[in-house]
Parts: C-alpha cells; structure tokens; sequence
C-alpha cells in the first residue's frame, strides 16, 4: 500500500506539503512501519477497554498493562524486525547519523505516549485500593481493609468484624453482606464514558442542520432502536421484527402519525 500512496500523492499538482514533505522523505515508510507498530498496542486494548460491561478496575487494569507494554518496549528500545531490516539497509546506503536520529525519536515516542497515559491515570489511583474486586484472585485481608477505611471516609459504613468472617469464608458469600455493600458502591462507577460518545455519535448523524424538525421523541425513538440493536445483523432484525406480531401491528397502525394535543 506504502508505494500507491507515495505515488498518488506526490502524483498531485498540490499536494498537502506536509503529506508531500513527508512521502518525500527517505525514512517515511520506516516511521510508518514503527506507528504502525505502535497503535496495535493501542487498538486492541482500546476495544477492550470500552466493552459496555468493564467497571473500573477492569479499565485501570488495561491501562496499567498498555503502561507495562510501552515501558518494557522502551527500555529495551524495542522496532520490529522489519524496521531493524530497513534501518539496516539505509546504514549500508550512508544514512547512519539518520539512523541513530531515529532510534532517538522512537525512545521520544514511548516517553510521551508514557506521560500522557500517566497523566490520565493519576485520577484513577484514588481506585487502587478496590483492586481486589474483579477477584481474580483470593483477596487479601490488608486489602480490604485499606478499602474499608476507604468508604468510611465517603461515610460508607461497613463491618469490619462480619466482614473478615465474609472474606475467610468467601465461598459462603451470600446476597446481603457486608462485602456486597463496597461492591455496590464501586461498581455503581462507570470506567468511562465511550457509550455516551456513540449517543452523541448517533445524535449528530441524525439531527443535522438539514434535518432538524424531528420531535425529540422521534429521534429518542431512532436512537434507541439503532443503539440497542447495533449488534443484530440484518437477517436477525428482520428474523426478530417477523417474530413478534405486537410489534409488526403497532408499526403497521397509523397510531405513531396520530399528533399529541399539547398541554
């Protein structure tokens, strides 16, 4: 794909000059390889992350693991082998002072995507103590302990007594206990806030300057249809609409273009 690009772009009779400054330059497929590198680090955990159902800690879990991948790639000051193998051939072809300009750049690279994680994740660490929550594994007395104190400073009460009883005997761990009560109020946080993004996603797809005389319960309905739907096919809507009769009347009926008498 490298090569289609370069040629279509610097083909142009005006070409964005820094897209034509770029493909001109005799490392731009090199840097395009160690981006490319760089961002499956964080797709994959991105569609991780904004999985409807993580809570917190399963959010600063990912973010730690990206923290521990970008560290590790950093100190070992890691390329992939098809960056090593063109960076080996531009030394043979007299650009070694370009080459080590680039090793530079790519230690660059991992300190600022470092920095910029950290500093999103320090509003997170008030979280640490609540790590033991996803139970993955047997939880530590001295953890839930620090947690306990936690809420008590939000004016969560919980009992410190039943509680150890509640956590040395875990597979006794009923409905309503004292542990059910600090996973209720940790797991009440949303990790983040990508679902309420794809609302707004969906809001301005369909009121736009163009199409703006839509009543809102109009456009709540079309929202809630496409957002609680999204993961149907086509052939499953369809399957599910011939299936319930109740629905396939009232959408038939000429009820929905009746007008409301306003207040």
């Amino acid at each position: 794909m490298y090569p289609a690009l370069k040629a279509f772009f610097l083909s142009q009779d005006r070409p964005p000059v820094q897209i034509k400054t770029f493909f001109e330059d005799e490392f731009s497929e090199i840097y395009l390889w160690q981006m490319h590198s760089l961002m499956s680090v964080f797709q994959s955990n991105i569609q991780e992350m904004e999985r409807e159902d993580n809570s917190v800690v399963e959010a600063k879990r990912i973010l730690n693991k990206v923290q521990n991948l970008l560290h590790e790639r950093k100190m070992n000051n890691f390329m992939p082998l098809k960056v090593k193998s063109m960076l080996a051939q531009k030394q043979k072809d007299g650009y070694g002072q370009r080459c080590d300009h680039f090793s530079v750049q790519v230690q660059g690279l991992y300190s600022s995507c470092l920095d910029y994680l950290q500093k999103w994740m320090e509003p997170m660490e008030k979280f640490s103590t609540f790590m033991w929550m996803d139970l993955s594994e047997i939880p530590d007395w001295n953890d839930v302990e620090a947690c306990i104190k936690n809420l008590a400073e939000k004016g969560v009460e919980v009992d410190d007594a039943k509680c150890f009883d509640q956590v040395t005997n875990l597979k006794k761990f009923i409905e309503k206990n004292e542990l059910l009560k600090m996973v209720q109020f940790f797991f009440a946080i949303p990790p983040h806030n990508a679902n309420v993004e794809s609302i707004f996603s969906l809001m301005q797809a369909q009121w736009t300057n163009e199409r703006n005389r839509m009543s809102v319960d109009s456009l709540k309905g079309i929202w809630c249809t496409q957002y609680n739907f999204r993961n149907m096919t086509c052939k499953d809507f369809h399957s599910y609409l011939m299936g319930n009769r109740k629905l396939l009347k009232e959408t038939l009926s000429s009820d929905k273009y009746t007008p409301q008498e306003e207040d």
